[in-house]
């Protein structure tokens, strides 16, 4: 069995990362995080990245998107970037997460280890865990929503029931 193990990171770290990365972007004070807007715009940011739009049928079922950190690619599926582009909370996610893959292990240069261990990764050493975290503490910053329902969320942070509930439930 082989795994993929990242250096530690509280979901408090992430947290603070988000913030950070929402300043950068001089949406600090913004509520709705711009997705697509994001990723059609990351390639100006880092010239090294690619961002691909491809059909439906160049990545299996069951992959909505995929960050390659070798390549330095992200790939959505045109019926994903589509949603996302008419505010389907699951298809922004799924772009933002790939996007937190890539901020992660290829420019902040989180390490990146394979594990042939046979026990379990602690979460916050989980890859997916960490992409999952970071967008959603892109989209749903916990100082913004912490007063908020789950239907509040879901409206003004352009996301699922799911995404939302999970969001205020580790506030």
């Amino acid at each position: 069995m082989n795994k993929y193990s990242v250096e530690p990171k509280s979901r408090k770290e992430l947290r603070m990362l988000a913030r950070q990365i929402r300043k950068n972007l001089g949406i600090e004070d913004q509520l709705y995080f711009p997705v697509v807007e994001l990723f059609e715009r990351l390639p100006d940011i880092y010239q090294d990245l690619e961002c691909q739009i491809v059909n439906d049928f160049e990545l299996p079922i069951n992959v909505h998107a995929i960050t390659d950190i070798r390549a330095k690619t992200i790939k959505v599926k045109e019926n994903v970037y589509d949603n996302a582009c008419k505010g389907n909370g699951r298809d922004r996610m799924t772009i933002l997460h790939e996007i937190a893959h890539y901020l992660t292990l290829c420019e902040l240069n989180f390490t990146l280890a394979r594990s042939f261990d046979e026990e379990r990764i602690p979460t916050y050493c989980d890859p997916e865990w960490q992409a999952k975290c970071l967008a959603g503490e892109l989209m749903m910053p916990a100082n913004k929503i912490k007063n908020m329902d789950v239907e509040q969320v879901m409206k003004e942070c352009g996301v699922s029931w799911d995404a939302a509930n999970y969001q205020l439930s580790k506030i």
